[in-house]
């Protein structure tokens, strides 16, 4: 469940998503902070400095991500001069995983949008993440990032609904609880 949590890159991801400016970015994270710190990676929970440092860094590294991309053999070859070793999968990479649209979703419920709910067809968040239909094993991990966030879907007039048994077509709204 450790992935469930924030960490910076997921908030820069977050940030740099929704085009968000420094401000509105740094008065998010402070009220992440103060108020939805069991939610934080644990090595962020008392260090407000560090998580603006961190999330700072990979938000600057998103804006210029394929120029920073292209030098990774360079970055590398100075990291084999010292004998040291960098992964590639640690330098490029590509965001949005299905965990961060939760994420997303619940900071945006909460902090940002104003509206206190999201509505969207079953279809379009699978089709956003590559999947085509619901496997056992994809729906238990939906569950359990709803379960995790606080999250619940409904449909039409506040019906509460599971996600395996409502039809791909279905809008749901997706509500923190």
């Amino acid at each position: 469940m450790i992935e469930l949590y924030y960490d910076s890159f997921d908030l820069a991801c977050i940030i740099h998503s929704l085009d968000m400016g420094i401000k509105t970015a740094s008065i998010m994270l402070e009220k992440i902070w103060k108020e939805d710190n069991q939610y934080l990676s644990p090595f962020y929970r008392t260090n407000l400095r560090q998580l603006y440092l961190d999330v700072h860094y990979w938000t600057d590294y998103l804006c210029d991500k394929p120029v920073i991309d292209k030098e990774f053999p360079a970055v590398q070859k100075d990291f084999h001069s010292f004998g040291k070793d960098v992964e590639e999968a640690a330098f490029i990479t590509d965001y949005f995983d299905i965990d961060l649209f939760f994420k997303m979703k619940r900071v945006q419920i909460l902090y940002l949008d104003g509206q206190d709910y999201v509505r969207m067809k079953l279809r379009t968040l699978l089709k956003a993440y590559g999947y085509k239909r619901r496997t056992q094993e994809l729906l238990k991990y939906l569950r359990e990032c709803m379960m995790f966030y606080h999250m619940q879907t409904y449909l039409r007039g506040k019906e509460e609904c599971d996600i395996g048994e409502i039809g791909l077509d279905e809008m749901i709204t997706i509500r923190v609880i």
